[in-house]
């Protein structure tokens, strides 16, 4: 393959220089040439080249003027800048430094100083441009990586939101059957008058709005956050227990709350997302609780406790449930990503998403330990009192 040649831009208003750099320069690296600080701006555009050598005495617009607006411009300021002057006084270098300036070559020079430090700041910036790149390579991959987790915790979320629906409407899709049956028969025995008809028909009607309700609720529960705004932490508690209540008592799961609803404590984030972390702490314990329970470790309900208390400006969440605690071979790595304490059962997303919700967005805290009986989760958000600002 043909080696790239690196550019340089030589900018000189005495001939003689430019013909002398050509001449040092010319095996190595493609050239291009510009007489004034006006001229070298307007090459710097055009030819775009990977290193400028810049004289400071020039017509119409000095070198250090010139090098001021090439950092000023985004397009060229990562372009390393050597200066190469007459000038030898000590003021004049730090100002060319100042300047933007990376090197100061004194008039006259030498050609091996020449070649030596042209070559030595390519290499420097060809370096620069390789860990730049590599950098955003990294972020690049990362990004896509928590957007796959979003989306991956997102599924999981819609999973047990079907799930729960089905729960829920089970009752009330049995008792529209009931009706829809009994209209029949009450048809077949001669008792179907107006009366009978319009208490079906209300009760019916009934049970469709609370299947409706139903639905409409999980939908504002999956829709993302618009903006930070603030929220009442003990009701955004209550609300998503009791969406799922129904099959928390299913598996013998006990809800516990250690805080009355009306007590009104305030924090500020992304109110849908934070109820996502609810939803994730439900998970984890009713699955702890219900492999105990399968186990045969203990009878009767498993439950979760929430209490909720404002601490030195903070909302304090305690969490605890009797699930046996979490195993401590993943305790230390438990809230990166894809470390599960559940094998094969687990996603391990739900706890690293609801760290970077809690510290990410929410400038809050999270943390666990163990307990006698189970774990212990401990959320901490910045408490916003009334008539503060949320943003």
């Amino acid at each position: 393959m043909e080696e790239v040649r690196w550019s340089v831009l030589i900018v000189d208003d005495e001939p003689y220089n430019r013909k002398l750099l050509r001449l040092i320069l010319m095996d190595k690296y493609n050239l291009s040439f510009a007489t004034d600080g006006v001229s070298a701006l307007e090459a710097a555009q055009r030819v775009r080249p990977d290193l400028i050598l810049l004289d400071i005495m020039m017509p119409e617009m000095d070198g250090i003027e010139a090098c001021r607006r090439l950092k000023a411009t985004p397009e060229t300021a990562d372009i390393p800048v050597i200066f190469i002057s007459a000038l030898t006084e000590i003021a004049e270098k730090v100002n060319a430094f100042n300047s933007g300036g990376i090197d100061y070559i004194c008039k006259p020079f030498q050609r091996e100083e020449v070649i030596a430090r042209v070559q030595t700041h390519l290499r420097l910036y060809n370096l620069q441009r390789s860990l730049e790149k590599r950098v955003q390579e990294e972020l690049n991959k990362r990004r896509i990586e928590e957007q796959m987790l979003i989306q991956q915790s997102k599924m999981a979320a819609m999973g047990e939101m079907i799930a729960s629906i089905a729960h829920q409407w089970k009752q009330p899709l049995n008792a529209l059957g009931l009706i829809v049956q009994d209209i029949k028969d009450a048809f077949d025995v001669g008792e179907l008058d107006k009366k009978y008809l319009e208490q079906s028909v209300t009760q019916s009607m009934d049970l469709i709005k609370l299947m409706s309700h139903t639905v409409q609720d999980f939908q504002n529960f999956l829709k993302p956050s618009a903006q930070k705004m603030t929220f009442n932490v003990t009701e955004a508690f209550y609300e998503v227990v009791n969406l799922f209540s129904d099959q928390l008592k299913k598996d013998n799961v006990n809800i516990r709350f250690n805080t009355d609803r009306t007590l009104k404590l305030y924090s500020a984030g992304y109110v849908n997302e934070f109820k996502q972390v609810i939803l994730n702490l439900i998970n984890n314990s009713r699955d702890a609780v219900k492999t105990r329970i399968k186990k045969g470790e203990f009878k009767g309900e498993g439950f979760i406790e929430i209490a909720i208390e404002e601490v030195k400006d903070m909302v304090v969440v305690h969490w605890r449930d009797n699930g046996g605690g979490i195993d401590e071979s993943v305790f230390e790595k438990l809230f990166q990503p894809y470390v599960t304490s559940k094998g094969e059962g687990g996603t391990g997303i739900g706890l690293y998403m609801s760290k970077a919700i809690i510290e990410g967005k929410m400038e809050g805290r999270i943390s666990v330990f163990n307990t006698l009986d189970g774990a212990e989760f401990v959320i901490e958000l910045p408490l916003v009192r009334p008539g503060d600002r949320c943003l």
